[in-house]
């Protein structure tokens, strides 16, 4: 019962001395989902910090396999397929058709993650008394073009925050940069899923 109690105890001052993370859409104007239903899709390799760079490949591919099963392939996959050495977000519309021509897919796939300020430790063992503002900052950018029209048909951006927090305790404990991204990457994950023909 004792044990019990404690371990009740622990859990909620840890419970207590997290800070939330807040996500942020930031292209409003993609109201719009995407139809899984039709055409072979592309993935790209996936530009993200080397500490998520498995976990996060692993989830795309489970989750747009999940709408598209054996119509997806990563660009390592197919042979014989030629692309541009480098396709940045938001490609020109002379790359998209590079890419048509390259592969011979209806779709790409574009993500990329990224670290934006990464000032707090996972726990936060500094004095109240010495509070300073800081931030762990993350974003994931999901941009996904229809080759046939040369064309972006779904762009959007989550930037996920934990700020530090003003309080009497001196142990807190927080997000890491890397979580933030797996957060983020889940938000637009959610958002695609939401608006999407399955």
């Amino acid at each position: 019962m004792k044990c019990k109690i404690i371990i009740i105890w622990i859990i909620l001052t840890v419970a207590s001395s997290c800070t939330l993370p807040r996500y942020v859409f930031e292209n409003k104007g993609q109201t719009t989902g995407l139809d899984f239903t039709k055409g072979k899709w592309l993935i790209n390799n996936i530009d993200s910090p080397s500490e998520v760079s498995v976990q996060l490949t692993k989830k795309a591919k489970d989750d747009f396999e999940n709408y598209l099963s054996n119509r997806l392939f990563f660009i390592y996959e197919p042979k014989g397929i030629i692309l541009p050495k480098k396709i940045t977000m938001n490609p020109s519309k002379g790359t998209l058709i590079e890419i048509k021509k390259g592969t011979n897919f209806d779709f790409f796939i574009n993500i990329r993650a990224g670290k934006i300020k990464d000032e707090l430790g996972l726990i936060d063992t500094t004095p109240h008394n010495f509070y300073t503002d800081r931030n762990n900052q993350s974003e994931v950018v999901i941009e996904i073009y229809d080759l046939n029209l040369a064309q972006i048909i779904y762009s959007q951006k989550v930037i996920g925050t934990v700020s530090s927090i003003k309080s009497n305790e001196d142990v807190k404990f927080y997000k890491s940069t890397q979580s933030l991204i797996l957060g983020c990457y889940k938000k637009l994950i959610r958002d695609i899923k939401q608006k999407s023909i399955k």
